[in-house]
């Protein structure tokens, strides 16, 4: 009988220890919709926490292609997509590109607090207003 409780509380401790680490890298991401339309986006200010995985979900909403793009920002990326246009040579940190009426999604963890340029790399769309800011707190 003693050995079936030390059994027992050994499983549970080892179900609480795995639970917790889980925890601390598991977390559920904080979900961003973001829009594009008109050659600007939905939102111009982003707000975000440090460490909690975020969710992109961005629906292009114009007849014509967008992204979302972060140059420098320091983050894990979870899911990388694809270029699907000339971005001019640069390599942004954080990217996702949505053909005209479609959605596509990013996934990263910002790793430190900040403010961090979001704006669309498609020729001209930067200087024609597609841009935002997203804080990282």
């Amino acid at each position: 009988m003693k050995a079936i409780h030390w059994v027992t509380a050994g499983i549970a401790a080892l179900t609480l220890a795995l639970l917790a680490g889980c925890s601390a890298s598991g977390q559920p991401p904080q979900t961003v919709n973001l829009t594009a339309q008109n050659l600007t986006y939905g939102t111009k200010s982003i707000t975000v926490t440090r460490g909690t995985p975020v969710k992109l979900v961005f629906q292009n909403s114009d007849s014509q292609l967008h992204d979302f793009s972060i140059d420098k920002i320091p983050a894990k990326v979870k899911e990388e997509h694809s270029d699907m246009h000339d971005m001019g040579g640069k390599k942004p940190d954080v990217h996702v590109s949505v053909d005209a009426g479609k959605s596509g999604e990013v996934q990263f963890t910002p790793t430190e607090k900040g403010t961090y340029t979001f704006y669309c790399t498609v020729a001209g769309h930067k200087d024609a207003g597609m841009q935002g800011t997203l804080i990282v707190q």
